[in-house]
Order: C-alpha cells, then structure tokens, then sequence
C-alpha cells in the first residue's frame, strides 16, 4: 500500500504541474474581457506583426499625447496597467512600429477610420493590435476588447 501511494504521488505531481503551466500560458496569451479589467485599467495585447504601444492624452486629440504602455512585441504577452489620469475621460492611441525602420504609425480601429478611442476613466478596457505594416501600416487594426 505504502509502494501504490509513493507510485501515485511520483506520477501525479508532474501531471498536476503539468496541467497548471499549460492553462496558464494560455491565460496569459487570452486577451480579457472589458468585464474582466480591472476598473481603471487598460490592457494591450500585440497580435500582429509588429511592436506596439499605447499613448494617451487628457485634452483634445490635438494634445500632447504621453506614452502609456511599455513597447511589446509581436506575441508578446498582454500587458495590464492602470490609467495614471485616475478617473478622467482620456483620448487613448494604439501606436505600431515598422519592423524595417524606428518610424511609428496609428492602427486604427477595424473597418473604421477611427484612430483614437476616448476612455471614460472608469471601467476596464482592453486593446487587441492586430494585422501587419504592410502598404504602411494601413494593413493594420484593433479591436476592444
């Protein structure tokens, strides 16, 4: 009986490690709901082909814009951080890098010509850069998540 438990103990350690790494990488990889983002918070998740980051900016569209976001990289895993404004309406950017140069370009939001998100300061909202910089970067979207 002692022999069965050590046999049993042996095999399933691994296996329960083993099955917790594997649902967290793939946690880690899953862009979150709105519902689910911390209230104040902002995610940004880099699923196309080039480095991305945010830039935020309290004013007008035509206001200085601040970075939000460290810079990822494409597959990256999704980075979460507090809007430092507090609860203040924000204009939010989603910024790409070309991958041949230091130029940036916006992605805009898909099927639209909206280039900026306003942000109610509230509750969580979550940003998913997708495509490529190709013809520009015009081949290149988000989507809210």
């Amino acid at each position: 009986m002692r022999n069965a438990r050590k046999l049993l103990r042996k095999i399933a350690a691994p296996l329960l490690a083993l099955a917790v790494g594997a649902g967290l990488s793939v946690v880690a990889a899953t862009p979150a709901s709105a519902s689910t983002i911390k209230d104040g918070w902002i995610q940004i998740c880099p699923w196309g082909n080039y480095r991305v980051h945010l830039e935020y900016t309290l004013g007008g569209p035509n206001d200085p814009w601040q970075v939000l976001s460290p810079t990822l990289n494409p597959g990256a895993d999704c980075w979460w951080g507090p809007m430092p404004a507090g609860n203040q309406y924000a204009w939010i950017h989603v910024v790409g890098h070309f991958n041949t140069s230091s130029n940036t370009f916006l992605v805009g939001r898909r099927n639209s010509y909206d280039y900026e998100t306003m942000y109610n300061g509230r509750t969580g909202i979550g940003f998913a850069a997708q495509g490529t910089t190709e013809d520009g970067g015009r081949k290149s979207w988000y989507t809210l998540h």
